[in-house]
């Protein structure tokens, strides 16, 4: 995720919190789904999936990692530092 004043969080529990609250507020997630392509355009995001299905959305988050640069389309846009974290393995439940 692009964001401003980095902390130290948990990556995982952070991820977690911003998907049961999006929830809450009645957004769909789709979580396992491997996207193959992407249309950008002005107020609306297609999202192609593997399985050939296509999803329509306002707002988009694309968690990147060091390749932010490619999904950021805002030519003066420059990473100036990168953090890479690692955990030891969380159980999914």
């Amino acid at each position: 995720m692009v964001t401003d004043n980095d902390a130290e969080i948990n990556p995982y529990k952070h991820v977690q919190l911003l998907i049961e609250k999006a929830v809450s507020k009645g957004e769909l997630v789709y979580a396992i789904t491997k996207i193959n392509g992407k249309k950008l355009k002005d107020n609306q995001t297609q999202l192609f999936t593997k399985t050939g299905h296509t999803v329509h959305a306002q707002t988009v988050i694309f968690a990147t990692g060091y390749e932010a640069q490619e999904e950021v389309e805002d030519k003066n846009a420059v990473i100036l530092s990168s953090y890479a974290i690692a955990t030891n393995q969380i159980p999914i439940s």
